[in-house]
């Protein structure tokens, strides 16, 4: 039996899978249309966790704004229902967590080079390191990585 093509998933298409957006059946129909053994690194993972939250918070509760999250979370908790719903995400799709690898000198040298945010040049560098070349993310700036095939 073939081993499926590891696959890295942007945290932008588990966002519009877990809250319904007009890209939401898109992101769904890329996971259908590229088949594979999907990853996500630290960046990801936090990524989604803290949208998600703040999209709960915001949408259900009113909150906005990462003071009043913070407070709310102090008094009430972590929200279970975004842990429930990504935590069932991740076990749908069959997502493993990487951990995010990259030296300092290559952070700044991805930075300067391809024009990059952190947390995307820590994403590029952790596929790299892992040797995954294929990105599901609808973030054009990961074309400028030229080790990564971005889908779409």
């Amino acid at each position: 039996m073939a081993s499926l093509t590891v696959i890295f998933v942007d945290t932008n298409i588990l966002y519009h899978i877990l809250h319904k957006t007009p890209r939401t059946e898109e992101a769904l129909d890329l996971l259908e249309e590229n088949p594979g053994d999907y990853v996500i690194d630290m960046v990801v993972h936090n990524e989604i966790l803290y949208a998600s939250t703040m999209h709960y918070l915001e949408h259900k509760l009113g909150i906005r704004g990462a003071y009043s999250a913070r407070k709310w979370i102090k008094k009430h908790g972590y929200p279970k229902e975004v842990i429930n719903a990504i935590k069932e995400l991740f076990k749908r799709l069959n997502i493993r967590l990487l951990s995010s690898i990259y030296t300092e000198p290559e952070l700044y040298d991805v930075l300067v080079q391809f024009r990059l945010l952190p947390s995307d040049a820590i994403i590029a560098l952790t596929c790299k390191h892992y040797g995954i070349n294929i990105i599901l993310t609808f973030d054009e700036d990961f074309k400028r990585v030229p080790w990564l095939n971005v889908i779409p």
